[in-house]
């Protein structure tokens, strides 16, 4: 083992929880490397989750506004079209934008990024298959498990890409469907399904708990309710 491979901290993600940490253990003095399989960092907040869905939110809520509420305003818009391939464009830049500058962040602290999937292989060991082009060991005194999570596909309705599709290919549709269906009244769905309702659709949201957001608070999930029907 070189001493190049070798690191005081190895984190293996490089979502909100890994690259965080990763520059704070960076701060600290500790040489740290931080792995991540996909090619854009940031981790599924970034690039399929949080960041996405709320830019799709703000340009949805401009559409919805300018469409239905601001005649009431005394603006008068006259017809207004949707341009959804503009919209998913300018999701996708406020994406890049935002991982683009996790990268700057880690590597401005020292970190060294390292492109692969990684699995650990002993008590101080990651081994790293890096995206087809080998693979390598680091040696690590310590090691941060980040990665992360995945949509939960209930039995029978696995995504089929046309029909079914999970929460990561709702953020990419290429046209407005005429309804869409929601399995989960969590916050994920919730956004998603406020997403296409502004854009056009009708949406049924689906929850086998007794309602929409169970793991909130119970008043807040009252009053998103509320709204929600209106």
């Amino acid at each position: 083992m070189t001493e190049k491979e070798s690191y005081d901290l190895v984190i293996i993600g490089s979502g909100p929880g890994g690259y965080v940490a990763a520059v704070r253990a960076a701060q600290l003095q500790m040489k740290v490397a931080c792995v991540e399989r996909y090619p854009r960092l940031g981790g599924v907040c970034l690039n399929v989750g949080c960041i996405p869905s709320k830019a799709l939110l703000d340009s949805s809520e401009f559409y919805h506004l300018a469409k239905h509420r601001f005649a009431e305003h005394g603006i008068e818009m006259g017809g207004v079209n949707l341009d959804l391939a503009a919209l998913m464009a300018r999701k996708k830049k406020v994406v890049e934008e935002l991982t683009d500058n996790v990268r700057k962040l880690l590597t401005g602290n020292g970190v060294t990024l390292i492109q692969g999937a990684a699995r650990l292989e002993g008590a101080d060991r990651v081994h790293v298959d890096l995206s087809g082009t080998g693979h390598k060991t680091l040696s690590a005194r310590h090691t941060l498990l980040a990665t992360g999570g995945a949509p939960v596909h209930p039995p029978g309705m696995e995504p089929d890409g046309k029909r079914i599709i999970d929460s990561t290919g709702a953020l990419s549709m290429d046209a407005v469907p005429a309804h869409l269906g929601v399995v989960g009244g969590g916050y994920i769905g919730l956004e998603i399904g406020s997403v296409w309702l502004r854009l056009g659709a009708t949406v049924t949201v689906i929850e086998m708990l007794p309602r929409i957001t169970p793991g909130l608070d119970g008043q807040v999930g009252r009053a998103l309710n509320r709204i929600l029907n209106q």
